[in-house]
């Protein structure tokens, strides 16, 4: 392990959750639309860039941005067939030649019909069943869910998290539940790196 990645992976950044977002036009300069600190005015404590109704309900945003959903918890599917788990959290995106990969928690904490799947080779703790962990999407450029699969599964409560300079992802669990023999056989508490490629899986406590 290089001295960049040790020093990354002692302190994983807070990911944000959320939605794709898209630039569409121009857009005010936060310059030309906050009032400096000697403009003689006060600032009015409003949004900025304004703020549009979103017709469908779902997510207001400044002129000139757009929005998508790419996965709805129980409805979209992963390729081994099962419902995209609950619970979005921390996510990160990463370039993937014509496309990207979002990278994104699900912060469960206990088996749940809409847990994250218990997949081959991607298993931390067996003994918390279908819980938290990190689902991985390949997107188009315009937001087209083109796939989704697991990233890491057997964890619990994955809330914050970071990417790595190397284009990895870090998936912290939020939660210091030791393990107590039959719904938890690990300790937890920890974090995890996921990649997005699919193939690799390492599902050990950093």
């Amino acid at each position: 392990m290089s001295v960049a990645r040790r020093s990354v992976l002692r302190g994983a950044a807070v990911g944000a959750a959320g939605v794709g977002f898209t630039a569409v036009g121009a857009v005010p300069s936060l310059a030309d639309s906050t009032p400096g600190p000697h403009s003689g005015s006060f600032p009015t404590h409003r949004p900025f860039p304004p703020l549009m109704d979103d017709p469908d309900g779902i997510l207001a945003l400044p002129p000139g941005f757009k929005y998508r959903i790419v996965t709805r918890a129980g409805e979209t599917r992963l390729t081994t067939g099962q419902a995209t788990p609950t619970l979005h959290d921390g996510t990160a995106v990463f370039d993937n030649g014509p496309g990207r990969y979002l990278i994104q928690n699900h912060e469960i904490g206990s088996n749940n019909a809409l847990g994250v799947p218990q997949i081959e080779g991607t298993v931390y703790d067996p003994g918390v069943g279908s819980a938290g962990g990190s689902t991985v999407l390949s997107v188009a450029n315009d937001g087209t869910n083109l796939a989704e699969w697991v990233g890491i599964s057997g964890t619990l409560t994955n809330c914050a998290g970071g990417p790595t300079p190397w284009g990895t992802w870090l998936t912290c669990e939020e939660t210091e539940n030791k393990a107590n023999g039959t719904t938890r056989l690990k300790d937890h508490g920890y974090v995890f790196e996921v990649w997005g490629d699919g193939k690799t899986a390492h599902p050990i406590p950093l």
